[in-house]
């Protein structure tokens, strides 16, 4: 992840040019977040956050963080990018390194980027980052909970968050794409591909409280799921004989694998070893 100081030389803090937020790149997913620090208003704020700081919103992503960036760069249809791309040497249009060439100024205001590292993030905005989503449970009934970094747990009903947004609609109707949800980088959210999100932020508001805990959770994974060698050995059994049992629906395996299947041991227990 490489992390930016987001600045305006058009005000100053000192003698420093006004600190209003920070960037962050996450290399894998080639995705950017913009986290804006609360003392902004819609006044201080990059104008295209304006809408979103005016709201007491201070943490975006797609698509905005996104239109941030592309209004810094050189624009991917730009005439003759082939011969710019050269000259600084790029082989291909990469938005990254486009933006460090660039310093992330633009002609429309006095912003600039100013790389920096975690550690030196103010304790606002490693408070938030503390904030976001550190793993996700797809359920039966659109239902999701939501485990965050700081030990919260929510609750979330998918039909009533994204009600009224269409492009929803399919997750709702195909239970295999519902459960394929995944983690956003950096836990800034859970998504089902980059146009389908849902940020951190509203997940923990909307969500309800929920008792289950990540450890919890961890504890049934480690010590009450078994694997088929290990459930071959809890019925003294062979491995051939495991898949015969599962074959004759007198076994269930909660999931599937090319070598090994998972088996809940409170079936095992109760069908083998009462």
């Amino acid at each position: 992840m490489a992390v930016f100081e987001i600045r305006d030389a058009a005000e100053k803090t000192g003698d420093e040019d006004f600190l209003t937020g920070f960037l962050f790149y996450y290399e894998k997913s080639r995705r950017f977040y913009v986290e804006l620090l609360s003392e902004n208003d819609e006044w201080s704020a990059p104008f295209i956050f304006a809408r979103g700081v005016s709201k007491g919103i201070f943490s975006f992503g797609p698509p905005l963080a996104d239109s941030f960036v592309r209004q810094r760069i050189i624009p991917h249809d730009r005439q003759n990018l082939g011969s710019i791309l050269k000259v600084n040497k790029l082989r291909e249009y990469d938005e990254y390194r486009l933006l460090l060439l660039s310093e992330g100024r633009c002609s429309q205001d006095d912003l600039y980027l100013k790389k920096t590292d975690t550690e030196l993030l103010p304790e606002e905005i490693l408070q938030r980052l503390g904030r976001k989503v550190k793993d996700v449970i797809p359920m039966e009934g659109h239902k999701l909970t939501v485990f965050f970094n700081d030990k919260t747990v929510r609750l979330c009903h998918l039909d009533e968050l994204v009600k009224g947004r269409r492009e929803f609609d399919k997750i709702l109707s195909d239970s295999e794409i519902f459960m394929a949800v995944k983690l956003s980088p950096g836990g800034n959210g859970i998504e089902w591909g980059t146009e389908r999100i849902l940020s951190a932020e509203e997940l923990r508001e909307n969500g309800a409280p929920t008792e289950i805990s990540y450890e919890s959770l961890l504890s049934f994974v480690k010590y009450r799921l078994a694997d088929t060698t290990e459930t071959a050995a809890l019925i003294d059994c062979s491995r051939q004989y495991i898949g015969q049992l599962v074959r004759e629906e007198r076994l269930h395996s909660v999931r599937e694998g090319s070598n090994n299947n998972l088996f809940l041991k409170s079936e095992i227990e109760a069908s083998f070893r009462g």
